[in-house]
């Protein structure tokens, strides 16, 4: 699993309310670099889908610091994925079934979640996929 990401802008990379943690757009980046580019255009569906289960990563990362550990993770509860896609790119879902796929391998019946999809005409630093979520942990 990555480290934590650091937020890159003036927000809190999660917060957290009881039991309910909700995280910040999670970015693509791997080893500090930013998968960017627009997934239909400059990026195939496969690279979108690397650049999702990347973000998956940071994000699962950002949650178990949150929840004190993996095992603190009892249910992430909503997932909602943006990419970076050209005009005509209808297959934004299956590049955030990567994401989805990551965290229930990593998670288990714990990773089943609810979703969005969206497609964007831009993502902050041409981001290539971000994520977003809301969690339960233990107390």
């Amino acid at each position: 699993m990555a480290d934590p990401p650091e937020p890159v802008g003036l927000y809190e990379a999660f917060t957290r309310c009881g039991e309910f943690v909700f995280l910040s757009a999670i970015s693509s980046a791997r080893s500090g670099e930013m998968i960017t580019g627009k997934v239909g255009q400059d990026l195939s569906l496969e690279q979108g889908q690397e650049a999702a289960r990347c973000a998956a990563d940071n994000l699962l990362a950002v949650l178990a610091a949150a929840a004190g550990s993996d095992e603190g993770i009892t249910a992430l509860l909503l997932l909602r994925g943006q990419v970076n896609a050209a005009n005509e790119f209808a297959q934004v879902h299956k590049v955030i079934d990567a994401a989805s796929e990551l965290i229930v391998q990593r998670l288990g019946d714990r990773g089943r979640h609810a979703r969005t999809a969206i497609g964007c005409s831009a993502l902050p630093n041409n981001n290539a996929v971000t994520l977003e979520a809301i969690a339960r942990v233990r107390l």
